[in-house]
């Protein structure tokens, strides 16, 4: 790792969950902390003071909200060295049940908001020739379940366009990571997801035994959100830090094992897949 310089950090999402947990880490570390969230009061009741904290209310769906907030932190502190992108909400619900309003504001919120505050931070990233993106995914950006697809559909767009986004920024000084949680105790089973509002009986096998699920798991995921939030920080201040970085043990686990079946799948169909070329 190299050393550890005092950075200036935008988050979004910093009222609860992983973003509150890495403010607080951050200001442990004396780093410059924008904490944005759309209810500041919210942040408030978490009672931290500092002077290396800043609060500022974020619309993340907004452009020029969005283009105010990045505006006054260059004009304040001269850069933005890391931008995280943490803010989201889980959706629980069959493909079949969800309506077109509630899959575009899961995608307005997990994709295009995250889109719209990289695109904001970019410009001056690149005058500075240096700057470091961490979009917040979930292993259900890897792998999909039942009652769980449109937040598969919103995490697989933010895979893909972090990925597209390393590819461009290669050799401008801008780094990307991709961070994929798994299960972790961040409050994201209660308000942080909501729930289709149309049912359909003959999901009940598949997507209705993913809603009990949900409902039974209160606080007691396997993720340390504190531990995660100090990954992150090393992550940053490694050399070469990764394109992508699990978090948890179950996120590794299932991660490898989809890795491993993809191989298997593609290996039995080799010879269908390679049978489709011009043969010269």
């Amino acid at each position: 790792m190299k050393n550890i310089n005092k950075r200036i950090w935008l988050i979004t999402g910093a009222s609860q969950g992983f973003g509150l947990a890495l403010v607080k880490h951050l200001l442990s570390q004396r780093q410059q902390v924008i904490a944005t969230t759309r209810n500041p009061a919210k942040l408030e009741q978490a009672g931290i003071k500092d002077e290396n904290l800043k609060v500022a209310k974020l619309d993340i769906t907004s452009d020029s909200d969005v283009k105010k907030v990045v505006a006054d932190v260059i004009e304040t502190y001269g850069r933005i060295d890391v931008l995280v992108n943490n803010a989201g909400f889980g959706f629980v619900g069959g493909i079949e049940e969800a309506t077109m309003d509630e899959v575009q504001n899961v995608i307005g919120i997990n994709v295009l908001a995250s889109l719209r505050l990289v695109q904001a931070v970019l410009p001056a990233m690149r005058a500075a020739k240096s700057g470091h993106i961490i979009n917040m995914s979930s292993i259900a950006g890897l792998i999909s379940s039942p009652g769980i697809g449109i937040y598969n559909l919103a995490k697989y767009a933010v895979e893909g366009f972090s990925e597209s986004l390393n590819l461009e920024v290669n050799g401008l000084g801008i780094k990307v990571t991709i961070v994929e949680p798994g299960m972790f105790r961040t409050g994201f089973y209660g308000d942080s997801l909501s729930h289709a509002k149309n049912t359909i009986a003959d999901y009940d096998n598949t997507v209705g035994k993913v809603k009990s699920l949900f409902a039974t798991l209160g606080a007691n995921q396997p993720g340390n959100p504190d531990l995660a939030a100090a990954a992150i920080f090393n992550v940053v201040n490694m050399e070469q830090p990764p394109l992508r970085l699990l978090l948890g043990k179950d996120a590794f686990s299932r991660a490898v094992k989809k890795m491993d079946d993809n191989k298997i799948e593609f290996e039995r169909m080799q010879a269908v897949s390679v049978s489709t070329d011009y043969t010269v």
